[in-house]
């Protein structure tokens, strides 16, 4: 019997990979499976109504200003509702952006970071130059602003200034460019330029007394009383 794989063409969809995850119960009761792609539409799409209802009404504080709403009346539960309605547009509004609330974000290094903000000033200055407008009319703190939400809408930032960084690490290896032999001649092999290690520092003993700097060696002693003197 002959094997047959089977090939999409170039009017047909990729096969897409399984979705499963693993989802922990409250209490730690332990975890359940679930391959996502496999499940019918209907209930795939419950799930996603479940979803969306448990962010809007947790995330963003929603589920403090609905702590204890129950119990309020007339303008003061009004104004609990509004406290919600507000919290759960902004949760709504992410959600749109492709920002997940309430993620725990990986924590990138300086360089990294710096990297990273500086992808995202770059897209800033390129969406200004591409609507036509000038880059000076926006102040450093508007740059940086919104250097920031873009940072913070597009995670992928992250990946691509730790790839760039990578990338130059293995440039600045093996370039000649950056050999100090080919930039300081002899004087690279030299002792006088190595770095000498740094020694640990001295314990003073018992009853060591610290030097007497220059200035303190010229000043004279303060006279001491004499003992067994009494003040008159």
């Amino acid at each position: 019997m002959t094997d047959v794989t089977a090939e999409t063409g170039p009017d047909e969809a990729p096969i897409q990979e399984d979705l499963i995850r693993r989802i922990a119960l409250k209490g730690d009761a332990g975890e359940i499976e679930i391959n996502f792609t496999k499940l019918p539409d209907e209930t795939y799409q419950a799930l996603l109504i479940a979803g969306a209802e448990a962010f809007l009404n947790k995330a963003n504080g929603a589920a403090k200003c609905l702590a204890g709403i129950t119990k309020l009346e007339g303008k003061e539960l009004e104004d609990r509702k509004k406290e919600v309605l507000k919290a759960a547009e902004q949760t709504a509004q992410q959600l749109r952006e492709g920002i997940v609330p309430g993620a725990k974000k990986a924590k990138a290094s300086g360089a990294v970071s710096t990297e990273a903000m500086r992808l995202a000033k770059n897209m800033v200055k390129d969406l200004i130059r591409n609507s036509g407008q000038k880059i000076g009319a926006y102040s450093a703190k508007e740059l940086t602003a919104a250097a920031k939400t873009v940072l913070e809408r597009n995670p992928a930032l992250i990946q691509l200034a730790e790839k760039n960084l990578a990338e130059r690490a293995t440039e600045a290896k093996g370039t000649s460019a950056l050999n100090l032999k080919g930039l300081f001649g002899a004087k690279a092999d030299s002792d006088e330029v190595k770095a000498k290690p740094k020694a640990p520092p001295k314990r003073k003993g018992t009853g060591d007394k610290a030097p007497l700097s220059a200035k303190q060696a010229g000043m004279a002693a303060p006279r001491q009383k004499p003992s067994g003197a009494t003040a008159h």
